[in-house]
């Protein structure tokens, strides 16, 4: 069964609210298509300017762009999609153009509600409350009345035209930067990325790994600082030098290759400090230290002589490759380098490996030792910096001590063998001449007195006598006066004497020295025997009794002696001239008779 159909009229009313709905439903979402812009793109723009003319920090940068984002999203969903997905109602259009025109009076709504109605009322069925003409009649006059009326213009569309107009210059701005600011916007799209990777890495710490760390450079030398950054999100580090004496800081940009990054000084030449920025975080700061390799400025030897010399101290300046002294010296060795020193790596190395330590102030330096047997010296200098900033050649001294030389002493006799009485002897004078360099303190005569024979049965007499210089003399001359009066026994016929003298010097270090003279050999006889002497001292050919021989002494007296008689050819006697000569003194002239009795007491008889 079928219907009455719709009221003429009712099908103009639906099309008439259906496209007032539409035109509507268009507007909004151009007004939401310009809020979206407001929102999203103009705070972005917003941030964009304010970024670019004070750089936000990394968490800031980070949460405002967030924010902004955030806006824009909002934005887009309520003012965009929105819109977007409201489907057009006929009973919500026609109430809205009631309201919007104000003398309707649910005029729209009944027409379209009672237009419905009628048309599916059963012809043959029950009739409603109400007049079906009456239905008619309003849905032909509400048809009227909405084609007369122009719907369109109840819509105000002044705001949503401002906003899209609004959002229209927004977009031309975005698509103008996006255009003509090209660099800066990808500056921004980097920041943001570091902004984010400082976030990600304050929320997950990365490691910083510096070297060479603390590091003392020869100045002129090249250094690498080295950076690890564990864990890195972001592809650079900074590098931040600071100079020591002026306290600049100068900041380095490096590219981080596989976390790593590394920058060569080629010729550093003044102290500073370094650290490594990332992301906000700074590792701990190290310093670089410039020396210069010690190089000797001056230096100087000062040698303090043995007391005993009485010598001044010298002092000698600049290198001695080889310093040639009196053995005992005291040297002292001080010199001055270029650069300050290291206390403990500095020392002298002695020719059998031993390292004696240097005393070391500053730039300054010294040691000292004695000179004792020949040595061989290098100086070893370290800058204050210690290892790598060694001398490069060390400085060498050869040491070659000179002995101090014996004193030189002589007996001041015309001859070295001589026959003398026993009273001669016993009155001897021994005159002497010492010297020495730096002194003689004592002169000493040695004597030795024995028999020229053992038949002589005497005893062995010997002793010294000292003579003390005070002060020492550096040639001293005297005598030896009687130096055997008061000897027992005293010096007799067949007596030898043997004398020499021995000089000492003061040499307190490596001494004494000691001097000795030639030996002088004295024969003491009797004035009845002045021509006799013996073979030994060479007086043969002038001995009156050159030829005689020693006969063995008898003890057996029943035995006949042989005759001791001597006979001798008669021999004639020549004058000649004699010339004056220093001739060996003879044995003094005496009576020839007194040979027997000579002899008798050599044998032992009385």
């Amino acid at each position: 069964m079928s219907g009455r159909g719709l009221p003429e009229g009712h099908e103009s009313i639906r099309r008439a609210v259906a496209g007032f709905g539409r035109f509507g439903k268009r507007w909004r979402v151009l007004e939401g298509v310009g809020t979206f812009l407001l929102a999203g793109p103009g705070l972005a723009m917003l941030w964009f300017a304010i970024d670019c003319i004070v750089p936000l920090p990394a968490w800031p940068l980070l949460l405002s762009l967030v924010a902004v984002c955030a806006v824009g999203l909002w934005a887009a969903v309520w003012f965009l999609a929105r819109p977007l997905l409201r489907r057009v109602r006929l009973e919500r259009e026609a109430v809205r153009i009631e309201q919007l025109h104000g003398q309707l009076d649910n005029q729209v709504i009944g027409s379209l509600q009672l237009g419905r109605d009628i048309a599916r009322i059963d012809p043959a069925g029950r009739r409603p409350g109400y007049s079906l003409a009456l239905v008619e009649a309003l849905v032909r006059q509400t048809a009227t009345r909405l084609g007369a009326i122009g719907l369109r213009k109840l819509l105000d569309v002044r705001r949503s035209r401002a906003l899209l107009a609004a959002g229209a210059v927004v977009g031309a701005m975005v698509v103008g930067c996006l255009l003509l600011a090209g660099p800066a916007v990808r500056q921004r799209a980097d920041r943001v990325r570091d902004a984010f990777a400082v976030v990600m890495d304050s929320l997950f710490p990365v490691e910083i790994r510096v070297g060479p760390g603390d590091l003392a450079v020869v100045r002129g030398k090249p250094v690498t600082l080295t950076v690890e950054v564990r864990g890195a999100r972001q592809n650079r580090v900074g590098l931040l030098q600071t100079d020591s004496e002026t306290g600049k800081v100068r900041s380095t940009e490096l590219t981080l290759r596989n976390d790593r990054a590394a920058r060569t000084i080629p010729a550093v030449q003044r102290d500073f400090a370094y650290r490594f920025a990332y992301a906000g975080r700074h590792s701990r700061s190290f310093r670089i230290l410039v020396g210069d390799l010690p190089a000797v400025t001056t230096i100087s030897h000062e040698l303090v002589y043995p007391a005993y010399t009485g010598q001044p101290a010298r002092t000698l300046t600049g290198r001695i490759p080889k310093l040639r002294t009196l053995a005992g010296t005291s040297v002292l060795v001080s010199f001055a380098s270029t650069t300050e020193l290291h206390p403990e790596m500095s020392y002298v190395e002695w020719l059998d490996g031993t390292r004696q330590p240097l005393s070391v102030n500053g730039r300054f330096g010294h040691f000292s030792f004695t000179v004792v047997r020949p040595q061989r010296a290098e100086i070893h200098l370290t800058g204050k910096y210690g290892r790598g900033f060694e001398m490069p050649q060390p400085i060498s001294l050869e040491i070659v001590p000179q002995p101090d030389a014996a004193p030189s002493v002589e007996i001041l006799l015309r001859k070295d063998k001589m026959a003398l009485l026993a009273d001669e002897a016993a009155r001897l004078e021994v005159p002497f001449l010492a010297e020495d360099d730096f002194g003689v303190p004592e002169v000493t005569l040695n004597y030795r007195i024995d028999a020229v024979d053992e038949l002589l049965a005497r005893p062995l007499r010997q002793n010294t006598v000292t003579r003390t210089l005070d002060p020492p003399r550096d040639r001293a001359k005297g005598t030896f006066a009687e130096a055997f009066a008061g000897l027992e026994p005293p010096p007799a016929p067949g007596d030898r004497i043997r004398i020499h003298l021995t000089a000492r010097d003061n040499n307190t270090e490596t001494g004494p020295g000691v001097g000795r003279s030639k030996l002088i050999e004295i024969i003491v006889v009797r004035p009845d025997l002045g021509r006799f002497t013996e073979k030994r001292f060479g007086l043969e050919s002038i001995a009156l009794l050159g030829g005689m021989r020693r006969i063995k002494r008898i003890t057996d007296l029943l035995i006949e002696p042989p005759r001791t008689v001597r006979t001798e050819k008669a021999r004639t006697l020549e004058k000649h001239a004699l010339k004056s000569r220093t001739a060996p003194e003879i044995w003094p002239s005496g009576s020839e008779d007194a040979v027997g009795d000579y002899f008798r007491l050599l044998s032992g008889g009385k």
